[in-house]
């Protein structure tokens, strides 16, 4: 009796109806698979034959038999009854029809969409437009007041250029957009922070804010200041900064601050910015005041404050209204405590004036006048006319003509006075009071009064850093401001990077980000 072997079950060929909508990717290799693609374009070729057990009369385990289409295999089955030649897998490719078919479902798509925008009411359609909230610089009051100023729109026209011109207008522009929306090469090659159209509207009310050097790169407002995230505009990150300054490239052609070296590049405060410009190039203070802070602090000499109290940093160094900056020192405030500007000293409450060469010399030229009206302020028991004549008659016995006070008051230091001649002989005298010299740069002067040197306060060493002295009151002054081994005037008492960064660091947990001692932006410079 002859054998009969099962029909074949041709798992990836033969009798499956083929999909429509897909084409089997093996074509590549020669004939597709006659199964082809499933309705989504799944593969579905296993092998080319699936085995059958022929078993015959006696016997148990029985053979595998191949049952590929033309004939069998010269390998036969695998021992495990899978066929020995698989299919690999392949790509479907979609046809005409699915192409179509998405397309249609786009158009669908879109169309409602401009519809849905076209014909929605104007609050709904902007919502529907806007990315996210407007920052409320750019939609309260104060910027709608500001709007009417500058004659720009309050809405989506004062920074959008197609913000106000209606679907056409913002179809129109899109089209006209440089790079356009069919250039894909330009759009593939555009760079992140190159500026755009919209830096233009940023400058209609941001005048000079562009960027904080003159031979860096143009930088886009909107990569640092993002719009649309909310009631506050997205705050700066060093991920901003670095964009340029951790780049070698950027940087190589932009020179440092001072223009005698080319910036360096950064990347966090406590590795790698460098040291701060007032050290690496040894600037000293220029003011020609004559001041030892050392003196003042630890000396034992100085007098004792009102009350007994020591003399500290506090006392000359008090911060300003909002307490970011300390005030500048001044003589009345700070001073004149310690510094009285007597000239006779059995007469204390008479005291010269200070700021001005032209009013000392004034009231030293009215002294009659002068010991008159101390006369009727203290009250004093005697006769004016006497106490008046006696004064001016003591101060001629002490120092001569009225221009030898005047000189000495102007020229006396702590030890010595100006010089006189008498007869062929001249030299140094003695200073019996410190006067003006003993503080300031005083010089002769054609015009007839000495010239004083006034004092040269600088009140923010680090211009483009930001600091706050309130933030940083639970730290003593000598910490950061090392005055007590100061003794010269020209020295700049700031604290070193690495001072602090011994905060300002991931170590130390103080935030240490650019933006947090940096601002970008210069200030407007002034008109000459």
């Amino acid at each position: 009796m002859s054998e009969q072997l099962p029909a074949p079950d041709f798992d990836a060929h033969n009798y499956a109806r083929p999909n429509q909508n897909w084409i089997c990717g093996h074509a590549c290799e020669g004939n597709a698979c006659r199964l082809g693609p499933d309705q989504k374009g799944n593969c579905r070729a296993t092998a080319e034959c699936k085995p059958v057990l022929k078993v015959k009369e006696g016997e148990t385990k029985g053979r595998w038999i191949c049952t590929r289409t033309g004939g069998e295999c010269e390998s036969g089955p695998l021992p495990n009854g899978s066929c020995c030649r698989p299919i690999a897998k392949c790509s479907p490719v979609p046809t005409l029809r699915v192409w179509r078919g998405r397309v249609t479902l786009a158009v669908i798509a879109a169309s409602c969409a401009v519809l849905l925008v076209v014909l929605g009411n104007p609050p709904w359609r902007n919502n529907f437009i806007s990315p996210g909230t407007i920052s409320s610089p750019h939609s309260g009051a104060a910027f709608a007041a500001l709007a009417v100023t500058n004659h720009l729109n309050q809405n989506c026209g004062a920074c959008h250029v197609a913000g106000n011109l209606g679907p056409n207008g913002m179809a129109n522009v899109a089209l006209h957009a440089e790079p356009g929306i069919w250039d894909l090469k330009k759009l593939a090659l555009a760079k992140a922070a190159e500026p755009t159209a919209i830096d233009a509207s940023c400058l209609k009310c941001h005048a000079g804010k562009n960027v904080h050097q003159p031979d860096a790169a143009q930088i886009s407002c909107t990569f640092c200041h993002a719009e649309h995230q909310g009631i506050k505009i997205a705050a700066t990150t060093d991920a901003n900064c670095n964009f340029c300054h951790a780049d070698a490239t950027k940087m190589a052609g932009v020179k440092a601050e001072s223009g005698k070296r080319k910036a360096e590049t950064i990347n966090h405060f406590a590795d790698d910015h460098p040291q701060f410009r007032f050290i690496t190039e040894k600037l000293r203070d220029p003011d020609t005041l004559k001041f030892n802070h050392a003196l003042h602090l630890t000396g034992a000499t100085i007098p004792k404050l009102p009350g007994g109290a020591k003399l500290d940093c506090a006392f000359c160094h008090s911060p300003d209204a909002a307490g970011a900056f300390m005030k500048p020192v001044a003589f009345e405030p700070n001073c004149r405590v310690c510094h009285s500007l007597q000239f006779d000293p059995q007469t204390p409450e008479l005291q010269l004036p200070h700021g001005s060469a032209e009013f000392v010399s004034a009231f030293l030229r009215s002294l009659p006048n002068q010991y008159m009206n101390l006369v009727a302020q203290t009250g004093r028991d005697e006769d004016a006319n006497g106490f008046v004549a006696k004064k001016l008659a003591g101060l001629r016995t002490q120092f001569g003509s009225g221009e030898d006070l005047e000189k000495r008051i102007f020229f006396s230091t702590a030890t010595t006075a100006p010089e006189i001649i008498v007869g062929n002989v001249s030299g140094a005298t003695r200073a019996i009071f410190p006067g003006c010299a003993y503080c300031h740069e005083v010089k002769n002067s054609n015009a007839g009064l000495p010239e004083i040197t006034k004092p040269i306060l600088t009140e923010r060493w680090l211009a483009q850093a930001k600091f706050n002295h309130a933030k940083h009151t639970n730290i003593a002054c000598t910490q950061c401001h090392d005055a007590v081994h100061s003794k010269n005037t020209a020295d700049i008492l700031l604290p070193t990077k690495e001072t602090c960064a011994t905060c300002h660091s991931p170590r130390g947990g103080v935030a240490d980000t650019c933006a947090e001692c940096h601002t970008y932006h210069k200030p407007p410079v002034a008109a000459q």
